[in-house]
């Protein structure tokens, strides 16, 4: 799962064909689907429609958060496998953004949380640990 997903954040995802060889499609219908993980240049997504993998379909993603949009991504199907009764697992390689930036997940954690992901303190524990030498056991839990 995403970063966002383990901060509580969930993001809805509609998924539509943007294009089908050099033919510009405009049907003006989408379909929700599942956002499993999106990486930097990758997406991973869940859905009950069941797509061909040929190099020719560009799928348009349209992301929010809280019922706003944050953006709407390009890409093209790498694979898919069976993920439950009638839904299938697909990863997609998104097309690089108009001043071509790769990063997407950087650009839709920075939207969603207003900056950076903030920083977690580390454990007590740690600290006490830090005090002795390397190679140094402790049991923390007596």
């Amino acid at each position: 799962m995403n970063i966002l997903t383990s901060y509580g954040i969930h993001l809805q995802m509609y998924i539509s064909i943007k294009q089908i060889g050099e033919t510009l499609v405009a049907l003006g219908r989408s379909r929700p689907a599942v956002l499993w993980e999106v990486e930097s240049r990758t997406l991973v997504f869940i859905s009950d429609l069941d797509f061909p993998l040929v190099p020719e379909i560009r799928l348009c993603f349209d992301i929010g958060y809280d019922g706003r949009p944050i953006c709407r991504m390009h890409g093209k199907l790498l694979w898919k496998e069976d993920s439950l009764s009638n839904a299938k697992l697909y990863g997609v390689l998104l097309d690089p953004d108009e001043h071509g930036q790769a990063n997407m997940a950087k650009q839709i954690t920075r939207t969603v949380t207003g900056g950076r992901v903030r920083q977690q303190q580390y454990d007590p524990y740690t600290d006490v640990m830090a005090e002795h030498e390397s190679g140094r056991i402790f049991d923390v839990s007596t």
